[in-house]
This record gives structure tokens, C-alpha cells and sequence, in this order.
């Protein structure tokens, strides 16, 4: 083989290599990017415990979607029956979760009865699973209410006045701004 011949056949295999390279390179970013918009729009439900103390405190279970997108819960259990901390005992709170759809920024609240629950103060976890775009998530939350019967919450109020809820209710909001 002459020179030229060999120079060009050398030049062909270079450039195929490097526009391998090239779609090798494009496809790892394409995926990439794809990954960041799917965790960036994708639902995110999370359970969470939220206290708040307008004259007495109360305890509060919230399911909230923080995600940009709406979802369906397929599954929703806790591992302590929930009945015996419900106001009303005919109601299990959270018992008809699943099947349901959570749009984004929307959440689920109940309220506890915090006497019944600080009796017996154990963590609670909860499994959730849920779907959207045809994937599925699954996670676990396990809620320390040891941790939540140990803040104390200070109030100042006016002692046998009217106001004084009114006064802790600003207090509240206030404490939630911070």
C-alpha cells in the first residue's frame, strides 16, 4: 500500500473512533440530564409530625407532596394501630390513603390525641408507596415522638383574658415563619 492510501485509511479510523466518542459522550449527558429533570419534576411524599400550641398543644401526622408532580398512594401503612390515638375511635386515620391522589404542595393532615399518644411514647414508621409516570417510589419515615414530647413550647399570655389564645396563636405563626 502507497502512503496517501495508508495516510487516509489511518484518518478513516481516527474519525470513526472520535465520532464513537462523540455518541458515547452524548448519550452519558443525554441520561444525565433526563436523570436531573425526572428528580427535579418527580413527586416526593413525606410523612412528617408537626405540633402546634394555641391553648393546649396538639399533634399532628402530616403526608405532604413536596414534589413538582402529582401521584398516586398505593400503599399506606403504619406499623402502630392509629385507631387508639384517634379522637374518634371509629376512625383509623390515614385507613383510606391508599388509591389516592396527592397533587403537588397537597397534604393530608390528622390530628392525634397527644395524651393517648405520649402514654406509650415509641416511634412510629410508616411505609409509603407510591407512582407517578409509571414509576414507582417506595419509602419509609419513622417519626420520633420522644423527640416531640421533649420540646417545650413557652407561651406568654394574659392570664384569664379572652386573648390568650389569640396570643398563642400569633405565637405559633410567628415560630412557623422562623
Amino acid at each position: 500500500m502507497d502512503t496517501p492510501t495508508l495516510i487516509n485509511i489511518m484518518l478513516c479510523i481516527l474519525s470513526f473512533i472520535l465520532a464513537a466518542i462523540s455518541v458515547i459522550t452524548v448519550v452519558i449527558t443525554l441520561r444525565q440530564n433526563n436523570r436531573m429533570i425526572d428528580n427535579s419534576t418527580r413527586p416526593y411524599v413525606v410523612v412528617y409530625s408537626a405540633v402546634t400550641n394555641f391553648q393546649t398543644p396538639d399533634y399532628y401526622i402530616c403526608v405532604k407532596n413536596f414534589g413538582q408532580s402529582g401521584t398516586v398512594i398505593t400503599k399506606f401503612t403504619c406499623d402502630v394501630d392509629l385507631k387508639k390515638y384517634s379522637y374518634h375511635k371509629e376512625h383509623i386515620p390515614f385507613e383510606h390513603l391508599s388509591n389516592t391522589f396527592i397533587a403537588p404542595g397537597q397534604s393530608f393532615i390528622c390530628n392525634l390525641d397527644p395524651i393517648e399518644l405520649f402514654k406509650e411514647v415509641h416511634p412510629l414508621t410508616f411505609d409509603i408507596e407510591y407512582k407517578s409516570n409509571g414509576k414507582h417510589y417506595t419509602n419509609t419515615f419513622t417519626i420520633n415522638i420522644q423527640a416531640d414530647s421533649d420540646l417545650i413550647h413557652t407561651r406568654a399570655s394574659t392570664k384569664d383574658k379572652e386573648l390568650c389564645i389569640i396570643s398563642y396563636t400569633l405565637q405559633d405563626i410567628a415560630e412557623k415563619l422562623l
